[in-house]
């Protein structure tokens, strides 16, 4: 994948990387700012998703492994570390013309 033209402007690529960072971002502060709100529409989308299946199997109200804040919280800061990790390797460690 290319990040930059030979003449040093961002690609589509580089656009589209930087859009997906910003929402991993976005998400991000949303988790550590308001994970019940997270867990509330994860669950939401769970019960969706089951109902669609016609699985009627019951969803826990509280929930185990990512489902708690903490974990929340936790893949939150993860998700802002990889994504301003990978968007600061883009903007000032790839070399403009170059495929990586």
């Amino acid at each position: 994948m290319m990040w930059w033209y030979p003449d040093g402007t961002p690609t589509f690529g580089f656009w589209y990387a930087a859009l997906i960072a910003s929402l991993l971002i976005a998400g991000g502060i949303w988790g550590l700012f308001a994970p019940e709100s997270l867990r509330t529409l994860y669950f939401r989308l769970l019960r969706g998703i089951r109902t669609i299946r016609s699985d009627r199997a019951e969803v826990p109200s509280t929930g185990w492994g990512w489902g708690s804040p903490t974990s929340i919280r936790l893949s939150s800061v993860l998700a802002i570390a990889l994504a301003a990790g990978f968007m600061t390797w883009v903007l000032f460690f790839t070399v403009p013309g170059r495929v990586y």
